[in-house]
C-alpha cells in the first residue's frame, strides 16, 4: 500500500497520549470491517486503524479486528498498564503481527456472493455480526464498536431482507422475533446492553435524503431495542474515528417505534419521482386506450384506495414464477413496491415487472389485510403496458381484513385481477 512505508516511518517519533487514566477500568473495542472495500479505500482505513492501535487505544484495553460479513477474525490484541506501550514505537513492535494480519485482510480479493440484482460492494451483515459479538464478546462490560461499511444491509442468503434499491424495513420487524425477521428485536432488550456503535459508511449510497433518514432511523432504533446507543452514524472516516477518540454521546430518545406498524415488509424509496407518476396522479387522461397490440412485455400493476385499511398486491410472472409482495419484493422478472408515506387519504402499490412477461400468464391478486370496512373495500387497479395505462375497478366482499390467509374458506377476501380484461383483449366480457 502507497501509505505503508509513510505509516512505519512516523512509528519512531509516535506519541500515546491516553484517553483514561491509568488504573481506569478496562476498555474494549471492536471493530467490524467490511471484506469487500474499494481500492481507493483501503490505504484509509488500513492508515487510520493503524493509527488507532498506535496513538489513541488506552492502556488496559483490547481491540478485536472482524470480518463483519463472514464474522471472521482478523487480528486481536491487548494493551498493558505499562509505562512502554505509551510509545507508538514499542507498540508498532509488539503488535507487527497484528498489523501486518490487517494489512494482509486489506490487501486480498475477498471472493462476493453473487445474488440478482444486489450489490456487495462494501457490504457487512450487521446484525449477524452483533449477535457473534453478543454471544462471543458479551454485554455485561462497556465495548466500543466501530462499524466499517455499507449501511445499507443486503444479503446473499436472505434477500428478501436487504436494503438495495432503496428499500427499507418496517418498524414491524423490531417487534418481530429473530425467527420471524433478521431484524427481529423481541425478547432481547439487554443483548448488546453496555454497546456504543460508530457507524461509518463511503460516499453517498443514498436514494435521496429521505432514505438517509429511514436508514438512519432504523439501524437507530434496532441498537436501542437491544440496549446499545448508535453514537455515530456518517460517511466520513476521519469524523468516525475522531468521535470514537473523543468518545462522543449518543442521542438517544429522538425517534420512536410505530406501535401500529407491525407487518414485517420492505417499504421503498424511488430515486424518480416520475416511477410512480403513473399510479398517483388522480385521473387518466384521454380516453380508454385501445388495446395493445402484443400481449408480451414489460408491465406495472398497480392499486389505489381510499381509508384507514390494508390492502395487499399479490403478483407472479406465471403460475410457476415467485410471487412478488409485501414479504417478499424481489423477483427475477421484477420488484415490488408501496407507498412508504402511508397516507390516511390514498395509499398505493404496484408490481413492476421489469422482464417481459404473457399478459395471459400473469396471477394478481389483491388480499384485504386489515382493518374495518362495512361495504367491503374497493378501489382502482391501473397497468401499464405496452407504453399505456390501462384502468379497471376492483371489490371484495368481505367487511375486515385476514392478514393473508388463502383456502377454500377465504375467498371472500380476496379479490382477483383479470388483466386482459383490464386491457380489453377480451371485449365480449366488457
Amino acid at each position: 500500500m502507497k501509505t505503508a512505508l509513510l505509516i512505519f516511518s512516523l512509528l519512531i517519533t509516535a506519541a500515546f497520549q491516553p484517553s483514561v487514566v491509568a488504573n481506569g477500568p478496562a476498555a474494549r473495542y471492536v471493530i467490524g470491517l467490511t471484506p469487500f472495500l474499494e481500492k481507493s479505500d483501503k490505504d484509509d482505513v488500513y492508515r487510520r486503524i493503524v493509527g488507532m492501535i498506535l496513538e489513541e487505544l488506552p492502556q488496559k484495553s483490547s481491540l478485536a479486528i472482524y470480518d463483519a460479513y463472514n464474522l471472521t477474525n482478523i487480528a486481536q490484541l491487548e494493551i498493558p498498564d505499562l509505562r512502554a506501550f505509551q510509545s507508538g514505537k514499542t507498540r508498532a513492535n509488539q503488535f507487527k503481527e497484528q498489523i501486518f494480519s490487517l494489512k494482509q485482510f486489506l490487501a486480498a480479493d475477498h471472493e462476493r456472493p453473487t445474488a440478482r440484482k444486489l450489490n456487495f460492494d462494501r457490504a457487512i451483515r450487521l446484525p449477524q455480526f452483533m449477535d457473534f459479538l453478543s454471544d462471543n464478546v458479551g454485554a455485561s462490560d462497556p465495548v466500543t464498536v466501530v462499524i466499517i461499511g455499507s449501511p445499507l444491509y443486503v444479503d446473499h442468503k436472505e434477500p428478501g431482507f436487504s436494503m438495495a434499491d432503496g428499500y427499507f424495513p418496517s418498524d414491524g420487524h423490531l417487534l418481530a422475533s429473530r425467527e420471524q425477521s433478521v431484524f427481529g428485536a423481541q425478547s432481547r432488550a439487554e443483548s448488546l446492553k453496555n454497546y456504543t456503535v460508530y457507524f461509518g459508511y463511503f460516499g453517498d449510497p443514498w436514494v435521496s435524503a429521505i432514505h438517509r433518514e429511514k436508514i438512519a432511523r432504523f439501524w437507530t432504533l434496532y441498537f436501542e431495542r437491544q440496549g446499545a446507543r448508535l453514537a455515530t452514524f456518517c460517511g466520513d472516516l476521519a469524523t468516525l474515528f475522531d468521535a470514537v477518540h473523543k468518545g462522543a454521546p449518543a442521542h438517544n430518545g429522538a425517534f420512536q417505534i410505530d406501535p401500529a406498524q407491525r407487518k414485517l415488509e420492505m417499504l421503498r424509496i424511488t430515486r424518480d419521482v416520475g416511477v410512480a407518476d403513473w399510479i398517483t396522479r388522480d385521473a387518466i387522461s384521454g380516453p380508454r386506450p385501445a388495446p395493445p397490440t402484443n400481449s408480451v412485455g414489460p408491465m406495472k400493476i398497480g392499486i389505489r384506495w381510499k381509508g384507514d385499511i390494508d390492502l395487499d398486491l399479490y403478483a407472479s410472472a406465471s403460475r410457476d414464477s415467485e410471487t412478488l409482495f409485501f414479504e417478499h419484493t424481489r423477483a427475477a422478472e421484477g420488484y415490488y413496491f408501496k407507498d412508504h408515506r402511508s397516507s390516511p387519504d390514498r395509499e398505493y402499490e404496484f408490481i413492476e415487472f421489469e422482464s417481459p412477461v404473457d399478459v395471459y400468464r400473469v396471477e394478481a391478486d389483491i388480499n384485504f389485510y386489515k382493518g374495518e370496512s362495512p361495504n367491503g373495500p374497493g378501489g382502482e387497479v391501473r397497468v401499464e403496458f405496452g407504453g399505456r395505462i390501462y384502468s379497471g375497478q376492483f371489490a371484495i366482499e368481505a367487511t375486515h381484513g385476514n392478514k393473508g390467509r388463502v383456502g377454500s374458506s377465504q375467498t371472500r377476501y380476496w379479490a382477483h385481477i383479470d388483466l386482459p380484461t383490464i386491457l380489453g383483449l377480451r371485449a365480449d366480457r366488457q
